[in-house]
């Protein structure tokens, strides 16, 4: 339950660099929420509902991903947390894992789609191969400040696993 806390916790954390995102594109600082919303919900025109389903997906991943990592950590003798440094190497380790296997297959397959329906509705008149071309030509934005937030989630859900581990909540096999 705790180690689901710190993966929340890190998940907030991301937002300012998921908000870099979509401000290098030049698009709205919630569209890559809406984006992730539109995935669950398959309407293109209710904001809010979108808004708040890529939200709550993006904090429900975290929580998940936290409890893992904090399964993982207390129970694997080898990768038992016994300090900061290795609790924090071990968040990014697998934080790159879930950037590799989680983020970029759905930003390909949901997200980069989704977002160009958003820049079409923005600009009816603007033609969509132009939108798609506009996604396209941010991917590096988009994968690169992508691939920090999981740096910065790792970083996070280290410190945050590693002080849950030290301060006894997390019970350590021998």
């Amino acid at each position: 339950m705790l180690g689901a806390l710190g993966g929340v916790i890190a998940s907030i954390i991301m937002y300012p660099f998921l908000f870099l995102t979509t401000s290098m594109m030049g698009i709205p600082l919630d569209d890559l929420s809406i984006a992730r919303g539109m995935a669950i919900s398959n309407i293109n025109d209710n904001y809010y509902l979108n808004l708040t389903l890529g939200i709550g997906m993006h904090l429900l991943t975290g929580a998940i991903a936290g409890a893992i990592f904090t399964i993982i950590v207390s129970t694997i003798k080898k990768l038992r947390i016994i300090n900061f440094k290795r609790g924090i190497m071990e968040g990014i380790v697998y934080s790159i894992i879930i950037f590799i296997v989680l983020y970029i297959p759905t930003t390909v397959s949901m997200v980069h789609p989704n977002l160009v329906d958003i820049m079409n509705q923005s600009n009816p008149a603007q033609s969509s191969s132009k939108d798609q071309k506009t996604v396209e030509q941010n991917l590096i934005p988009i994968y690169g400040f992508g691939f920090i937030a999981h740096i910065i989630f790792g970083v996070v859900l280290g410190i945050m696993t590693s002080l849950l581990i030290f301060r006894g909540y997390v019970i350590q096999k021998k």
